[in-house]
Formats: structure tokens, C-alpha cells, sequence
């Protein structure tokens, strides 16, 4: 009944780290048939990924690749105008997949004269493609020329992978091992006397949770996890915090949002009186989607609308809905197929994204 849909699997139990995900930590070469983008994001098996060709031996262009990064091949994050036309050339090249956030790319190249093989790393950019195929961070709305320019060099891989973060059920290994870096060794003590201060409160949202205490992060407002003065200190709700600046390393899994979302509803907290309201309430992955829909002036969605039978049984939630036309967005494929059967029509993130004029219709 609904938009093709695509194929989501979230956990909410902590996975431990397995031979692939430190292969994808040092990155390696795969066929570009087995690169997925189901979601719309680029995946290998269930991870987060990006992609890049390694090799820049064309009229020895290795050399001005390893000065200036900006000067070689672009790496990819999602299905996106460029690589479309390389399916449709039939180039299937060889490329890299990593999930590294520092944006340091091993590359190589062979000296055409001396045919000697030249390696080393350098910093590559983005493709704007992907970045416009998605619209992350209202990228489709940067005007062409300087400002994408300047917008692709301060992208932040950290930034993007944690925006995404609860798409997957894998996270980097980077965000494994990086999470807990910075923190006083009493920081747990600390902690807990803060949320006890603030009754398990989030100091944003307003969410109490005091039954839920887990959902609930102690916030440096400085940004230095060292400095625990009181003024420094304050409780947020895992999403209030995930959507503070420059809060790398952050990842939030599907069901944690989900549960924040529940709550502010059964608190009367999921007021939505204008789409920056829809825009902070909503999971981050959703943005790109939430900015294409108000710029055509469509009713306001509903944030994490629960699908329920005639039996009024909880069978799936969606992210964003319309519940008079029937009509929602899933980050959870089961989810999705759940509604469908309700006779919801569904779309992923993908979709809404590629059908957006078919969505904003379907919605007026």
C-alpha cells in the first residue's frame, strides 16, 4: 500500500566489536555490488559507511592528491547523482569501505614514468552529491560555488555518523573506542549527584526521568569533559544532548529515541506549534527530509506516532506522521511493513527524499 520500502534493523543491545568492524576501522577494498543503499545511506554489511576509490595513477595525479586532498577523488556517503552514472556507464571500479572519522584517507597511485607505486594519506572531500542526495544539514538549499565549498571543507565525519546513528545498530569503532575518552575517573559519582540535583530532569526538553534514568546524560556546557564545576554541569535527555554542538561520538540507538519520544508524548511535551518545533523534536536523520516538507508548506507531521490495531495492540511507531491521510516516514523496516498492514502508506527516508513532490501531495 505504501512507498517500496527498504530494509532497517535496529538493536537496542549493546553489539560487541567483531573482526569487520575493525577491518572497516582501517579500511579495504570491496566489489561496488556489495556496497548497500537501502536507506539511501551507504552500508556494508549493517554498517555505516563511506566509500572512495583509492587509486589516482591518471597522469600521475597521486602527487598533487597527497599536498591537496581537495584534488582527488571524492568519497561517498550516500546513493547519489555520480555514482548512478557510474552504474549506468557500467563502471563498477573497485572501492575502499571505512567507517575512520578523521577523514585521513590511505591513497595510491603509480608514477608513470618510473612506474613506481606511490602511497600515503591525505584528506579527501565529501561529494557534494551525496551531501545535496540527502540534504544534510539543508545542504540542497547552499547555493552552487562557494558556499557548498565552504560548507564541504568544514564536514565533520563525526558530525554526520552520529546524525545517522540510529539507522544502524553498529557503531563505528571509532565512536567505541573514543566514547568515554576525557572524563574525570568519578565521573559516574558526579554524574548521578547532578541528575539527583535537577529531580532527573532534562533541562531542555523538560522530560522527567526519573523513571528512566538511563535516558538521562549530564551535559558539559563548555564542552571540556574535565571541567565538572557546578556551572558547567547541567542534565539532558539523550536527545537533547545529541543535538548540541560539536557532540561527536554520540551514538543514540533507534529504541532510545523512540523511548524519549513516547515519554514527551505521555508528559504533554510533544507541542509542535511550528516545524523548527517538528525540527527538534524529530530524530536528527529525519532533518533533511522535515526541511524539504516546509518549504512546501504542508501540514505539521505528528513526531513518533505509535500504529496501533482495532485492538489498540502497539505495532509500530513511525518518525514523522500524518495520521489523517494515513500517510508516515519509518526508520524501522518492520515498523514500516507493521503500518503498511494497517493500511498506512509508508516511505523511508530514501524515498521521501527522492519522491519528495509525491509525498508533499499525498499530505496538502
Amino acid at each position: 500500500m505504501g512507498a517500496d520500502l527498504i530494509e532497517f534493523e535496529v538493536s537496542n543491545k549493546v553489539i560487541p566489536i567483531e573482526p569487520i568492524d575493525k577491518q572497516l576501522g582501517e579500511g579495504f577494498e570491496v566489489n561496488f555490488e556489495d556496497i548497500e543503499f537501502e536507506t539511501g545511506l551507504a552500508s556494508y554489511q549493517g554498517r555505516q559507511v563511506l566509500l572512495y576509490i583509492k587509486d589516482h595513477s591518471y597522469n600521475n595525479k597521486i602527487y598533487g592528491v597527497l599536498e591537496d586532498g581537495s584534488k582527488g577523488n571524492k568519497f561517498h556517503v550516500a546513493d547519489c547523482e555520480m555514482l548512478d552514472r557510474m552504474r549506468k556507464k557500467g563502471r563498477f571500479d573497485r572501492y575502499v569501505v571505512t567507517n575512520k572519522l578523521d577523514g585521513v584517507f590511505a591513497v595510491s597511485g603509480m608514477d608513470n614514468r618510473t612506474s613506481e607505486l606511490i602511497e600515503g594519506e591525505t584528506k579527501l572531500n565529501v561529494c557534494q552529491y551525496c551531501l545535496e542526495a540527502i540534504n544534510y544539514q539543508k545542504f540542497a538549499s547552499l547555493n552552487k560555488g562557494a558556499p557548498r565549498r565552504t560548507f564541504v571543507q568544514g564536514f565533520q565525519l563525526a558530525d554526520f555518523f552520529d546524525t545517522y546513528s540510529s539507522f544502524f545498530k553498529f557503531m563505528p569503532t571509532g565512536v567505541a573506542n573514543n566514547s568515554a575518552t576525557g572524563y574525570s575517573k568519578d565521573w559516574d559519582h558526579i554524574s548521578r549527584k547532578v541528575r539527583e540535583k535537577f529531580n532527573y530532569q532534562c533541562q531542555q526538553c523538560g522530560l522527567d526521568l526519573s523513571q528512566h534514568k538511563r535516558l538521562l546524560h549530564v551535559h558539559h556546557i563548555n564542552g571540556v569533559k574535565s571541567d565538572n564545576s557546578i556551572t558547567n554541569l547541567t542534565p539532558l535527555c539523550c536527545d537533547c544532548h545529541r543535538k548540541q554542538p560539536h557532540h561527536q561520538h554520540m551514538f543514540i540507538k533507534h529504541e532510545e529515541t523512540k523511548a524519549i519520544s513516547q515519554l514527551r508524548k505521555t508528559q504533554g511535551l510533544n507541542v509542535k506549534e511550528s516545524w523548527q518545533d517538528v525540527y527538534d523534536l524529530a530524530d536528527p536523520g529525519m532533518h533533511g527530509v522535515i526541511d524539504l516538507l516546509e518549504k512546501y508548506h504542508v501540514s505539521l507531521p505528528e513526531v513518533g506516532e505509535e500504529i496501533k490495531t482495532n485492538k489498540q495492540e502497539v505495532v509500530a511507531e513511525l518518525e514523522l506522521a500524518w495520521p489523517l491521510k494515513k500517510v508516515g516516514i519509518a526508520i524501522d523496516k518492520p515498523e514500516a511493513i507493521a503500518a503498511t498492514k494497517q493500511g498506512w502508506k509508508v516511505y523511508s527516508m530514501r524515498h521521501a527524499l527522492s519522491q519528495i513532490d509525491l509525498l508533499a501531495s499525498s499530505i496538502r
